[in-house]
């Protein structure tokens, strides 16, 4: 026997190859990668996958022959329960991300509860007919509540909406081992409709839970609520031996490393190239991980899979004694750091009078996010391993955040926007090296203009500190900003590509000089001096690290919570109060906007209009003399900043 039979080698690994022809004359192709380029072990782990190839062929036309066979009622069950828990978490989501349209959830859970139990009483979908309709109100049907189902049944008939897709129903089907046909379909789809009506009436009890049902102005009239829910199949004892053997051992941070390599926007060979715009940052996978961190530690160190309700319980007990201060430290996230030793040196600063009493407790917007990384990393563990584990009820720890959202960062007011350019680096400094100190000299870089052209027009930290001199732009005398997804940076979401006229004050102080200047020098960036080595690195971080928190302790005005961000809040609200239109402050700050009208079809708002906009922002530098001659940073200070070991080290 050919000890090579069927392994080849592809430059210098070997992999192996098998065509293997099916019962009704199809093949299929099969090549792996052995992942060695040792010639042992090649021929070893292609011998057992040789040895294994003929169960999978057995198992597979198996599966192909019965195809057509009709799934049993605990199949149907099966992805009953499962839709009903997916469409549930969907609703209860948008509910709490939402709370101010509690109104418009309640009508939209009753309407459509009321639609999928009536196609469960028909057996499918049928026209809604004015006898229908008139034998509704004899049995106490309200206008408005057969307005809803009228609407909702000709948003199906007349633009094919509909939750009951082919998609949804095959990928169910193919879950479950048979390969959708129309009569599988139809099967499916009777099983799905008390599934769908029994999610949004749990999640409108959901919403009546939360809120209080007082607080629903004017609840429409409840539909059948009484109706039992789907029975599904009960779920089965958890073992080890129930666990596919790769996934017993794998911890919460493990769990997360795997989630994060399997999704093709997390591949680090998409972080170059034209694709790299689109990519998750970096900050989304350190919240991934952390998650999975303290979970761990909380579990101490036990498998994923074992994560239980009083699991989620525990760690929901650990942030209430965090400090706020949780993962700042560097040994915080040391592996052999307890959450029990975070907590005793956070009150040790307490007694000491380091800390205030009130850094004891997460914020619920940071418990939050922990809970959803949490629950998208168990998601995708069962994706992989079956029903074998119970889904947990992460939303069940997940609180609707009391603060106004318009609070959550507080606005700088015009008074400690006037204190902050009063500074040395706006008046005068006493040389390159001592920028903080006052002096006579003025220097045009990162420092002078990043903080104004946050306060001028309302840009996101990261937008402005990774400009290019490209994205510079004039037209038709009125120069702007060109806001997107550049070779320098992503921008937060898809709507905040957008223009931003420079005010004229930007321009009196010299900003369109110091671009010229810049582009004549020869860099591509605006801030040349922001830009680093290390591959992914934030500019906007670069410039908090090497500036703004040395000049934060200059600010005595300044309050807790006031960062960089605070800037935004204050363009948006001074606009706000100048009676600038909604539409416009959304255009300008790269908002999605309120309603379909303005943030979907109107067409963004004009650069003269911006331009207008943008010069209505309160001035607080005009105690500063008018540029009349660009002085920028000495050449050697204009580069790539070198990578540091020490995180938030100051650079030279």
């Amino acid at each position: 026997m050919n000890p090579f039979r069927h392994v080849y080698r592809r430059g210098h690994i070997f992999w192996w190859r098998r065509v293997h022809r099916l019962f009704d004359g199809r093949t299929l192709d099969f090549r792996i990668s052995l992942k060695t380029y040792e010639r042992l072990q090649a021929v070893s782990r292609g011998a057992a996958l040789t040895a294994a190839s003929g169960g999978v062929l057995t198992m597979l036309n198996q599966r192909i022959r019965t195809a057509d066979a009709a799934p049993a009622e605990e199949d149907l069950q099966a992805i009953a329960k499962a839709a009903y828990s997916e469409l549930l978490a969907e609703l209860c989501n948008d509910q709490r991300s939402a709370p101010g349209e509690a109104e418009y959830h309640s009508a939209s859970n009753l309407a459509f509860a009321d639609y999928y139990q009536r196609l469960a009483n028909l057996g499918g979908h049928t026209s809604l007919l004015e006898a229908e309709e008139r034998r509704l109100a004899e049995q106490g049907w309200n206008e408005q509540r057969i307005g809803d189902l009228r609407t909702i049944i000709k948003l199906r008939e007349d633009k094919g909406y509909t939750r009951l897709t082919d998609d949804l129903i095959d990928a169910k089907l193919r879950s479950l081992g048979y390969e959708p046909n129309d009569r599988l379909r139809w099967m499916v789809e009777l099983a799905l409709y008390p599934a769908f009506r029994d999610a949004h009436l749990d999640a409108e009890m959901d919403l009546r839970k939360r809120l209080g049902i007082g607080e629903l102005v004017s609840p429409p009239v409840a539909p059948i609520a009484q109706l039992p829910p789907v029975p599904g199949p009960a779920p089965a004892e958890m073992s080890a031996s129930t666990i596919p053997e790769n996934w017993r051992d794998v911890t919460a941070t493990q769990a997360a490393e795997r989630l994060i390599a399997s999704l093709p926007k997390f591949y680090a060979h998409r972080r170059q190239g034209k694709r790299a715009v689109a990519q998750v940052g970096e900050q989304t996978l350190r919240q991934i991980r952390w998650a999975a961190v303290l979970l761990e530690r909380s579990m101490g160190g036990r498998p994923f899979w074992t994560t239980t309700q009083d699991d989620l319980k525990t760690l929901d007990q650990w942030f209430e004694r965090l400090p706020a201060t949780l993962g700042r430290a560097e040994w915080h996230r040391e592996p052999n750091t307890t959450l029990e030793s975070i907590c005793r040196d956070a009150e040790d600063r307490i007694e000491e009078g380091k800390y205030e009493a009130d850094v004891i407790g997460l914020q619920v917007g940071t418990t939050n996010k922990h809970y959803r990384k949490l629950g998208q990393i168990h998601e995708f563990m069962r994706e992989q391993i079956g029903d074998v584990v119970p889904a947990l009820k992460f939303s069940e720890f997940i609180s609707a955040d009391p603060k106004d959202e318009r609070d959550g960062c507080a606005a700088y007011t015009v008074e400690q926007g006037k204190e902050l350019f009063l500074l040395p680096p706006w008046t005068g400094c006493e040389s390159v090296k001592e920028r903080l100190e006052p002096g006579d000299t003025v220097i045009h870089d990162a420092l002078f203009f990043v903080l104004l052209l946050v306060w001028y027009t309302g840009m996101r930290r990261e937008e402005i500190c990774k400009l290019l001199v490209d994205d510079i732009k004039e037209a038709d005398g009125i120069w702007y900003i060109d806001i997107g997804f550049t070779k320098a940076g992503r921008v937060k979401t898809r709507t905040s590509v957008r223009f931003m006229s420079i005010c004229d004050e930007l321009i009196r102080l010299g900003f369109i000089d110091y671009v010229m200047a810049i582009r004549a020098a020869g860099h591509e960036a605006v801030f040349p001096e922001l830009v680093s080595q290390r591959a992914n690195a934030k500019k906007g971080d670069t410039f908090y690290k090497l500036w703004w928190i040395y000049l934060k302790p200059l600010l005595p005005s300044l309050k807790r919570g006031q960062a960089m961000h605070a800037a935004r809040h204050t363009f948006e609200t001074e606009l706000k109060d100048l009676g600038v239109h909604q539409e416009h402050r959304d255009d300008a700050l790269g908002h999605k906007g309120k309603g379909e009208g303005g943030s979907r079809y109107a067409k963004a708002t004009r650069v003269q209009r911006l331009l207008e906009l943008a010069n209505q922002v309160p001035i607080v530098t005009d105690h500063l003399a008018d540029c009349t001659r660009i002085n920028l940073l000495p050449a050697d200070q204009r580069r790539p900043r070198p990578t540091r070991r020490t995180a938030g080290a100051r650079g030279s």
